[in-house]
């Protein structure tokens, strides 16, 4: 190699290595990357040892707007008084920082998180810490508002499991009176056979009533009413009832259910000739005719019944 050739190298070499430190210098003065280990540390001193933090930089670039996302993942076994302390005191921005406290997670899943958050009263932590421990899994999202989105599911068991998941929200009314407003979806599945599955839908606290609702779903489940597997002819009266999909929606404090069944067997050919014997006669009609009266007794009347999406089961017909 010749002596020009050598010290061309050498020349690129330090030139890489001093645009390397370079950079490094850069991005060690930029807001958010200075902002960030102090923002760190604020919020492990409050966290000690029941949990574990970490950050998110991202700096400001072209149609980039600068953030520094700090995150809470809370321990196994927390307390829910010492849940409630973490979050009244990092919860928002710590101290003079950019930094901001976005999210807070429980090992058991359950999480709440928003932007921008806004700091937290020791009213307004209690509450979302007792909403956080009450469920298997939720999430709680603040919106720019203020208000609240709760989202809780679980997947497993049969309907008296989406009866717990009603009345861990009903227990958690504490969160419309610090934010004003929830809008909750609760969403249960059972896993496997038989399909069934639920989804509540609520512009506030959900209605008590639905848990007895789903209660009784379950024992009309387990009695055997509802069938337990297909018999010799797929188009017979007495097909059993494999799946059904209970919908409650609630607005302005009146709350309408539908129930959608799936019966086997009723293929488009068999609807076609024996619909009506089907909607009058079969074991789907007459598990229609209960369900109508568990509505009834529990004063939340099931306005909408079908089979197959095809089969209006009119209860008490």
């Amino acid at each position: 190699m010749t002596r020009g050739r050598r010290r061309g190298v050498i020349l690129a070499v330090l030139s890489g290595a001093l645009l390397v430190v370079i950079v490094a210098i850069v991005l060690a003065c930029t807001p958010m990357s200075r902002a960030a280990p102090g923002a760190v540390a604020h919020v492990e001193d409050v966290v000690g040892d029941s949990g574990e933090v970490s950050v998110s930089v991202t700096e400001q670039n072209i149609n980039v707007t600068p953030s520094c996302i700090v995150r809470v993942q809370m321990n196994d076994d927390v307390a829910e008084d010492e849940l409630a302390r973490v979050l009244e005191d990092v919860w928002a921005a710590p101290g003079d920082s950019p930094c901001v406290v976005q999210s807070v997670d429980t090992a058991s899943r359950s999480t709440i998180f928003g932007a921008p958050p806004v700091a937290m009263t020791a009213d307004t932590a209690a509450a979302v810490a007792a909403a956080l421990q009450r469920f298997d899994s939720v999430s709680l999202s603040v919106n720019d508002g203020g208000n609240l989105f709760a989202f809780g599911s679980a997947r497993e068991g049969d309907f008296s499991d989406a009866a717990e998941l009603v009345r861990a929200g009903v227990a958690s009314a504490a969160l419309e009176e610090q934010f004003g407003r929830v809008d909750w979806m609760l969403t249960w599945s059972g896993e496997g056979r038989p399909y069934d599955d639920a989804e509540v839908t609520s512009d506030a606290t959900p209605d008590p009533r639905l848990a007895e609702l789903f209660d009784g779903l379950a024992d009309l489940r387990a009695s055997g009413a509802l069938g337990s597997g297909p018999g010799p002819d797929s188009a017979e009266l007495d097909a059993p009832i494999t799946g059904m999909t209970v919908k409650a929606v609630t607005e302005a404090g009146a709350t309408s259910v539908s129930v959608a069944m799936t019966v086997a067997g009723w293929d488009a050919e068999n609807l076609v000739a024996r619909g009506g014997e089907f909607a009058l006669s079969s074991r789907a009609a007459e598990a229609a005719r209960m369900i109508a009266e568990l509505g009834e007794e529990i004063g939340m009347p099931v306005g909408s019944i079908v089979a197959n999406d095809t089969v209006e089961l009119v209860p008490g017909s």
